[in-house]
Order: structure tokens, then C-alpha cells, then sequence
């Protein structure tokens, strides 16, 4: 679920740029505390042309999102594929039923979300980035989540405070993924009000974003983690046709889920597939001691 959260924040971040115009930028997120810290750290370069955009991962420590693979984006989000050439395959992302197992888990494990909150905090003049005017906006999210299964009851608080520095002229509403957002349902009541509440916090694209996360779990103890994205280079480009589509002759394979699993595809390679429960709550019951 925390993975799937991330493909959509890192997504939103990615592909926001103005779509009147071709752009090319880069941009670098780095993340400290936490056990999996390492995988939200990553270097990108991205392509933005219409409503279509191709994010290369340059560096990663998520293996949804490999050193050397790209996601290509179109119809402002509606499409979203993860091309591999080294593997020379492709596959398509469809976050609708991202969130729908994430949903699904929640309700195996009877997981609520309660009393969530989005609050903002700040609004003033960020100065400039890039050239750019700026937005600082300050936001928290707060929620509490408890989790029921086989006898074992496990509760947390979350309490996420984000800084947003973003340039307003660098939007368009054909390119903001709305339309991706609007259709992002879980199947899971309250965690749908929690992501409803965190949409279009902030006008513009975020060029600058900081982030702490914190969980207290039922013994008081905090695990938080700070992750900080900022664009480190951004210029109009008039970028080819071709490089918004898949190369011809790769073949497509099936999405690998972030919590292990998967069956074998042709050749004998693991290629992802059907998640593995078992796997899944045993790593959830180790989190949870």
C-alpha cells in the first residue's frame, strides 16, 4: 500500500509541467530515516510534450522503478507504461487496481483508516526557483490506522507535514492528472476520503517539496522519515515522436507487485503477477511485533 501511495505522489510530482509547450527537466529525490528509505531515493530525467511525458530513471532504489527504465505517460495519465530496455519488454500500469488490492489487503486484515485530516498551515511568497515565481505552502495530513488479524491487533498515528514550493505558470489543466486521480478509488471508505482530502493542495507545479513523515505506533514509538524532491534543471524542448512510445519488437510482460510473488512468464523469467499473501502478512505481522 505504502509503495502504491508512492507511484502516485511521485507521479503527480513527475508529470505536472505546463503542456502548452515541450520541457525537459531533471530532478532528484533523496530520503533519510525508516526501513525502506532506500527505495524512494531516485534521479530522473524527464520529457513533457502535450499530455505526454517519459520519465527515465536515471538512479532508484525501488524495484518497480529500475536504474535505466523509463515510464511513459499519455493522455494526461489515463496511460501510464514502465518500459525495460535492457529486458526489452513493457508493461502497463493500471492504478486503478493498485489501489483496489491495496483496498482489498485493508479489508483482509480489517484495516481502518480514522479521523483523517489535511490542514493548511501556510501560504506566502516562495521566492524564485529556477527563474520561476514560487508558492510555499505548508500542509499536515494526520490519521490513525488499527489493524485486526488472526488475534493480533496492531494501531498506529500518522502525522505527515509537507513544505511545497511551486510555480503556478507552470500548469495546465489538460496535463494535471485529474482525470487519473478522480478514478484512483480504492474500494476502501475511509482511505478514499484520506486521498480525496490530499488532492490539489497546491497550484502549480511543486519545483521544491519537503516532507517528514512520522508513525507512532501503540508503544509511543516514532519511525519517521524525511524526503526531500527538488528540480534541478528545467528547459523548453522540442522532444521526437518516438520517444513517447514503446520501441518496436519489445514484448509485454506483467506488473511486479512491491510485495513479492509473481509467476513466471515466458522463458522461465519472473515477471510479476499474482501477489503472494502469505509472503505479504508475514512481513506485515513482523512490522507489527
Amino acid at each position: 500500500m505504502r509503495n502504491a501511495r508512492l507511484v502516485v505522489l511521485l507521479i503527480v510530482s513527475w508529470t505536472a509541467l505546463s503542456a502548452r509547450a515541450g520541457w525537459e527537466y531533471t530532478a532528484v529525490t533523496k530520503a533519510e530515516g525508516g526501513r525502506q528509505s532506500e527505495m524512494m531515493g531516485n534521479s530522473i530525467k524527464a520529457l513533457v510534450e502535450g499530455s505526454q511525458a517519459r520519465v527515465e530513471f536515471v538512479e532508484s532504489g525501488n524495484p518497480m522503478m529500475r536504474a535505466g527504465s523509463y515510464l511513459l505517460i499519455q493522455d494526461a495519465g489515463k496511460s501510464m507504461v514502465m518500459v525495460n530496455p535492457q529486458e526489452k519488454t513493457y508493461t502497463t500500469w493500471d492504478m486503478n487496481s493498485m489501489m483496489g488490492m491495496a483496498g482489498g489487503v485493508m479489508g483482509m486484515l480489517n484495516m481502518e483508516v480514522q479521523n483523517p485530516k489535511v490542514e493548511k498551515l501556510l501560504e506566502e511568497n516562495g521566492g524564485p526557483l529556477l527563474g520561476y515565481p514560487t508558492t510555499h505552502y505548508r500542509f499536515r495530513t494526520s490519521y490513525s490506522m488499527s489493524m485486526s488479524f488472526m488475534g493480533m491487533k496492531h494501531s498506529t498515528a500518522t502525522v505527515q507535514e509537507e513544505d511545497l514550493w511551486a510555480a503556478a505558470t507552470l500548469k495546465d489543466a489538460a496535463f494535471s492528472l485529474q482525470a487519473m486521480q478522480n478514478n484512483m478509488k480504492t474500494g476502501n471508505e475511509q482511505l478514499d476520503k484520506l486521498i480525496t482530502a490530499q488532492k490539489n493542495k497546491a497550484e502549480g507545479f511543486p519545483l521544491k517539496m519537503i516532507s517528514t513523515h512520522t508513525v507512532k505506533d501503540a508503544r509511543g514509538q516514532d519511525q519517521v522519515v524525511k524526503t526531500t524532491m527538488e528540480v534541478t534543471a528545467l528547459k523548453a524542448a522540442r522532444p521526437a515522436a518516438d520517444q513517447f512510445k514503446v520501441p518496436a519488437g519489445y514484448q509485454e510482460g506483467r506488473m511486479l507487485l512491491p510485495f513479492g510473488g509473481g509467476k513466471k512468464g515466458a522463458g522461465g523469467k519472473q515477471n510479476g503477477g499474482e501477489p503472494d499473501f502469505k509472503n505479504l502478512l508475514e512481513q506485515i505481522q513482523k512490522a507489527a511485533q
